[in-house]
């Protein structure tokens, strides 16, 4: 197999290199998680053990502005305030733990009357779940930070230590902080380390001109499974596939720089699952790597090695000097489209704002020709092949199934999975 997900031009080299003398394999994962640690309903080894029950290769937890480290005790309650955020551990969801894992595993005490539970780290996770070649564990954490009523979060994979929030003077400021922090830490620690953007279109916190100047890690989520996360945009605002092509272009445009696009689920409910609620399992990212470690599979995610998926899985994505070619592992009685999207190396580029009704512009994505993340070609044939013309500036392929997604993040959510583009040519 050969996958590579980036400048045509450097296939070659790729396909030459050391790390691929050994045939690499497709490692299932998420990147971003919650548990009691912050704002999740679980205790993180039921949250990792549902991960791990379900096929999944790696697991980053990514609470909130903390580490699964030290610790933390939590109250536990007879019962709990539905309406209260975060979520309340009860009685009833430690009869729950000691079902799973046995009588003694928490670790309880009694503190003036209210029974307490010290959460495991993530040293006892790795511990208790991690096994060679099966199942890892991944240092994470959601950098939560804000300007003004706009939510700015970023994800760190496979961080030393935790990185408070940097804040600044703009959207844009306090996102390109945070991602500043993040590769001082990794250049500090010569760590492999990544950081992305996490959800644009939460309180429509970010938009695409943010993106587009970004320096740093190129990665955001193009699919989340939250359901307050907006994946589809509004009427005003583009949804997150019109968002990464706008920001490819446009930083292909200006200097040749991709961007790429993950799967999530941002699970914070794991004991019921029903639309409207943050379920695990959603959406998630097909790694493909040489082992199953932690600097692998960061590495392998720099190098574009990887797919993301809503439901979707894939078999097979080759890259020669003249086509694309994506073959999907298909189920019976599904039918697959599979969508050519890029933008051809003339587009017109130009756009405008969005403005209120004084004429003043809004925090909103500008408006752009439709002549950027056009469908260059649709088939509904398996492999699915794409001849490049040599006048495209990249090439990404969306792949729809015609199978409602079984849990979704919206009503009408259809399995999907998505490939990383392939850039064909740039303009500087």
């Amino acid at each position: 197999m050969k996958l590579k997900f980036s400048i045509i031009l450097i296939l070659i080299l790729f396909l030459g290199c050391d790390r691929f003398v050994e045939k690499p394999n497709w490692f299932k994962g998420n990147l971003h998680t919650h548990t009691l640690w912050s704002d999740g309903d679980a205790p993180p080894e039921t949250v990792v053990n549902w991960y791990r029950k379900n096929g999944y290769k790696f697991l980053a937890l990514s609470d909130h502005n903390i580490l699964s480290a030290g610790e933390k005790w939590i109250t536990v309650l007879d019962t709990a305030d539905t309406d209260i955020w975060p979520p309340q551990f009860t009685i009833e969801k430690l009869e729950k733990l000691k079902a799973e894992f046995g009588e003694g595993w928490p670790v309880l005490r009694q503190r003036n009357d209210t029974l307490q539970m010290r959460l495991k780290t993530l040293k006892e996770l790795k511990d208790k779940f991690e096994q060679p070649g099966e199942f890892i564990l991944i240092q994470a954490e959601e950098i939560t930070d804000a300007f003004e009523n706009y939510p700015v979060h970023l994800n760190a994979t496979n961080l030393e230590s935790l990185i408070s929030p940097q804040g600044g003077s703009s959207v844009y400021e306090v996102m390109q902080r945070n991602m500043d922090a993040v590769v001082y830490q990794r250049e500090q620690t010569n760590r492999s380390m990544i950081a992305h953007i996490n959800h644009p279109n939460f309180g429509w916190g970010i938009v695409a001109e943010d993106l587009i100047r970004l320096e740093g890690d190129p990665f955001f989520e193009v699919y989340n499974g939250h359901p307050s996360v907006k994946n589809w945009g509004d009427n005003a605002h583009p949804g997150t596939d019109r968002i990464w092509d706008i920001v490819l272009t446009k930083r292909l445009y200006m200097d040749g720089d991709i961007f790429y696009g993950l799967a999530t689920d941002d699970a914070h409910s794991y004991y019921n699952f029903k639309v409207g609620t943050a379920n695990a399992g959603r959406g998630w990212v097909m790694v493909y790597g040489h082992s199953l470690k932690d600097e692998d599979i960061v590495n392998a995610l720099i190098a574009g090695d990887f797919y993301s998926s809503a439901g979707v899985l894939l078999d097979d994505i080759t890259i020669s000097d003249n086509q694309i070619k994506v073959t999907i592992k298909a189920e019976p009685d599904v039918a697959y489209t599979t969508q050519f999207i890029g933008t051809p190396l003339h587009a017109d580029t130009s756009s405008f704002p969005i403005a209120d009704d004084n004429g003043q512009p809004v925090h909103i994505s500008r408006v752009y020709s439709n002549e950027i993340g056009q469908v260059l070609f649709e088939t509904n044939e398996n492999p699915a092949i794409y001849h490049f013309k040599n006048d495209e500036l990249y090439i990404r392929a969306k792949i729809i199934s015609n199978r409602k997604h079984p849990n979704p993040y919206a009503e009408g959510d259809f399995e999907m999975a998505w490939t990383q583009p392939v850039v064909l040519s740039t303009r500087k």
